[in-house]
């Protein structure tokens, strides 16, 4: 039984006044219970007891029989034990729960630990760690803090460690595992989430989606909570029911066991019907509206090829109130993939149907020879449709027939599961074949590089095999963080986790050109011939003859008279994920390019800061300073905005952006005529009015779109005749719409338009193609099409005031290096960071959550002042 110790005010307060004492028991009763600020508590075992719905946590399970090891960019190594010690000494000593290995040197970061919990987070504190040289009176030893997220998926590495100074004495490791999560319902363990749309095997999947939880707002001062395919990851002020894929959180509401309402339990099986792909979700929850009623909510998926930044955006409730519908535009919604291949959730590409023109691969093992054959049958001696089999005394035994459904697991490796071969074990059960593709680059170090077959497994009735090929490369890193954000209005807690998504500044055609603001100073450092080519979260495409090692994501060249580049210098290579500084403000860290030419054991590398400028568009890399052997790119961008709820005017039918006094008039727009738009649905026309009470319009940066959200009357839809309109207006270079009836009463209309006219409002250029280069309609098979084409007027966005925004900022960075240029211990710690170094490890920078939005300073590392801070 666990050791609990709750804090608050109720427990301590005394008064002698007998009045006040009944009544401060009576709000006592009432709110320690039941007000989230107030869940706050230790264990001093390795249990607690979840105190909404009463699970009990036991994460004594993670006890290592040696001890949990992790690595960070600059060669530290951290060792620790969960519920238990290390099995040998640290610094010579005993009984120790955690230890830093450093240049040789061996630190006690904590002789015991404690359990904690707030808020729905729980982590792990080391205590009575040694003294720490550069403590302070508060925090006078090391600590090291292990924070236990909830993750449903088996990662191969769970564990990673928050960047940190070099002279910080308090280190911090997320550690993602089942075990941090609530229970998930036994029909919600299956490792698919897909529906086929063809008979051949052409199937939907939307697995790879059920990684993160999204929020959306109800416009109410509420939000939802979303996973796809498994249930919300349990965490800070993210505690919804069990077993619940939707839930509705009210930060304002004081009853803990209603701030978080089950609007639907988890559902690993899509449906495909009448050409719409949708999740439906059924929840357990009386609906306030009927009480003869359940919650019940609908995820409709829609495709957009172009989308990189996908996420849910709630449409609205049925006239009862009780079912509640969401949209989902994703490139995983859409159909004519050629066959072995697929779409990741950032829209990248995955191509390996030139494996399927290979010859059959013979594999053997334990005395067996297996005949595998990639998207295409294995030919004999397997039967006519068969992709994997083994002979047997002159018998074949099927191990699944084969198809062209490449698919991604929840870690996002891709892979093809062969199914229905021949029965497994004298039972109902066939035997099936899974063929997992690991890129050839990372995971044949020093061989050749080229294709390589293993048989990692043949029991349990299925064969598993990994194929080593370079063709499943894909990007290397994250281009997305977590991050927690207090969206209450008091301060009082009412947040979440959000997701910061730069995927789409990725460009898989071109590479950006930086352009160079570098301080006085520093300006002779840079010949004026000198360009900066660069890419995001990706190395380069090749292009403009560049000459950097292959797999650099950024090349400083000198250009000739002729303008072609020259004496080409790498400045890094993308090998540490996305990292959040706070809300606004994000990182990229490339290391291990050419030589530095001061420091020849140092390597040249690259820190690219993107910050949130709603003025700025894409916007465009600056470099900014050079330090050292680092060179500094700043970064302005909206993508990184949040979205902003504009104010909409009924009677001008005009938008507005209130912080930029930005303003857009539908009813003067190409688009609509006289403030309403005609559809054609079916053998009926729908005449929407665009212009009425109760609009709401949301700006969404990342996808370079407003979404209007109102209702249109209707009659037969529901009780009150009305139905549900998403509208978004899309920045494009063509004017063109679509649209989409998402349910079979058709009480819901998702409406696409892409025009040029909305670009300026969003601070946008006109793009002069889409990023496919061809069509930018975003309508699935489903959609009935309306397009017009107009010209494309001209856009342009540079303002005085941004100008002066990026001097100030410039001014003001040039005087952070000033200050760090003076300190020989700072350069130093960042030449270390940055050293050569003979690891083959790769280290990938952890998707933090709510540490990098309070604890780092501008300079992205902790200090000891921020401790408290992030706990």
């Amino acid at each position: 039984m666990s050791n609990q110790r709750r804090i608050g005010i109720c427990g301590a307060t005394t008064t002698p006044i007998s009045m006040l004492v009944i009544l401060l028991a009576f709000i006592c009763s009432v709110t320690a219970g039941d007000d989230a600020n107030q869940l706050d508590f230790t264990s001093s075992d390795c249990t607690l007891t979840e105190p909404v719905y009463g699970n009990k946590f036991d994460f004594s399970k993670l006890r290592s029989d040696l001890a949990h090891v992790v690595r960070s960019v600059s060669n530290d190594i951290f060792e620790f034990n969960v519920c238990s010690n290390l099995t040998y000494q640290c610094n010579n000593e005993s009984n120790v729960a955690a230890c830093l290995k450093r240049q040789g040197r061996e630190y006690v970061l904590g002789r015991k630990h404690e359990l904690h919990y707030h808020n729905g987070k729980m982590y792990l504190k080391y205590l009575s760690g040694a003294k720490c040289e550069n403590g302070t009176k508060d925090h006078p030893n090391y600590q090291l803090h292990v924070i236990l997220n909830c993750d449903y998926t088996l990662d191969s590495n769970p564990l990673q460690i928050t960047s940190f100074a070099e002279d910080t004495c308090s280190f911090y490791i997320n550690y993602d595992t089942p075990i941090a999560c609530l229970p998930i319902p036994h029909d919600a363990h299956s490792n698919s989430c897909s529906v086929a749309y063809t008979n051949t095997g052409n199937t939907f999947d939307l697995m790879e989606l059920s990684d993160v939880n999204y929020r959306t707002t109800d416009r109410q001062g509420n939000f939802f909570i979303i996973n796809v395919c498994k249930p919300v990851l349990y965490g800070e002020n993210t505690m919804c029911p069990a077993g619940s894929s939707i839930c509705l959180f009210s930060p304002k509401e004081t009853d803990l066991k209603k701030r978080f309402i089950n609007f639907g339990n988890v559902q690993t099986q899509p449906v495909y019907k009448n050409e719409q792909l949708l999740l439906i979700h059924n929840s357990s929850t009386p609906c306030a509206g009927n009480s003869k009623l359940n919650y019940s909510s609908i995820v409709n998926f829609h495709c957009d090829k172009n989308v990189m930044n996908a996420h849910p955006e709630y449409v609205g409730p049925d006239q009862d109130g009780c079912t509640h519908q969401f949209n989902f535009i994703t490139p995983l919604a859409c159909k004519n993939l050629k066959p072995c291949t697929a779409r990741t959730t950032s829209n990248e590409l995955l191509d390996l149907s030139a494996l399927s023109n290979r010859a059959p691969h013979k594999l053997s093992k334990d005395g067996k020879t297996y005949n595998v054959a990639v998207c295409t049958g294995a030919g004999s001696p397997c039967l006519a449709n068969g992709g994997a089999c083994y002979e047997e005394n002159g018998v074949s035994y099927g191990l699944g027939n084969f198809n062209a459904n490449l698919r991604f697991n929840q870690s996002g490796s891709p892979y093809l599961l062969y199914e229905d071969g021949v029965k497994c074990d004298n039972g109902n059960r066939r035997w099936s074949t899974k063929i997992e593709f690991v890129c050839a680059s990372n995971a044949t170090k020093g061989s050749s590089g080229g294709d390589a077959l293993h048989i990692i497994e043949d029991s349990n009735c299925q064969l598993l095999i990994q194929y080593w090929t370079p063709l499943a490369c894909l990007e290397q890193i994250r281009c997305t963080e977590k991050i927690y954000v207090d969206n209450s209005e008091d301060g009082t807690g009412g947040g979440g986790y959000e997701l910061f998504d730069i995927t789409p500044l990725i460009n898989n055609y071109e590479n950006y050109e930086a352009r160079v603001a570098l301080p006085d100073n520093q300006q002779q450092q840079v010949a004026k011939n000198t360009k900066f080519f660069l890419n995001v979260c990706r190395p380069l495409v090749p292009k403009y003859q560049l000459g950097c090692a292959g797999g650099s994501a950024v090349c400083m060249a000198k250009m000739s008279a002729a303008g072609s580049p020259e004496e080409e210098v790498s400045l890094g290579f993308p090998l540490i994920s996305l990292a959040a500084i706070n809300r606004t403000t994000v990182e990229l860290l490339y290391l291990h390019g050419d030589p530095c030419p001061t420091d020849r054991a140092t390597n040249l590398s690259t820190t690219i800061r993107f910050r949130c400028n709603m003025r700025s568009g894409r916007g465009q890399p600056v470099l900014s300073s050079i330090d050292d052997c680092n060179y500094h790119f700043d970064w302005d961008t909206s993508v990184i905005c949040p979205p902003h709820e504009c104010s909409f005017s009924p009677d001008s039918c005009e938008m507005v952006q209130d912080d930029l006094g930005k303003r857009f008039n539908f009813k003067n727009s190409s688009f609509i005529k006289d403030g309403k738009i005609a559809i054609d649905n079916k053998n009926s026309k729908l005449e929407l009015n665009v212009c009425g009470e109760h609009r709401k319009a949301m700006t969404d940066y990342s996808q370079d779109l407003v979404n209007l959200f109102f209702t249109h009357d209707l009659p037969g839809c529901g009780k009150e005749g009305k139905m549900n309109v998403h509208m978004r207006v899309i920045c494009s270079n063509k004017t063109e719409s679509s649209f989409i009836v998402t349910n079979d009463t058709q009480c819901s209309l998702l409406y696409v338009q892409r025009t040029p006219s909305i670009c300026s409002f969003l601070s946008l250029s006109v793009p002069p193609q889409d990023e496919s280069g061809s069509s930018s309609s975003s309508s699935s098979s489903s959609s009935s099409t309306t397009s017009t084409t107009t010209s494309t007027p001209s856009s342009t966005h540079a303002t005085p005031m941004a100008i002066l925004g990026l001097i100030l900022s410039v001014t003001f960075f040039v005087a952070c290096i000033g200050m760090f240029a003076i300190s020989p211990a700072r350069r130093q710690r960042v030449r270390r960071l940055f050293r050569r170094n003979n690891s083959s490890v790769r280290y990938s920078t952890v998707q933090s959550n709510e540490e990098a939005n309070l604890l780092l300073e501008p300079n992205g590392e902790f200090t000891e002042s921020d401790d408290d801070m992030l706990l």
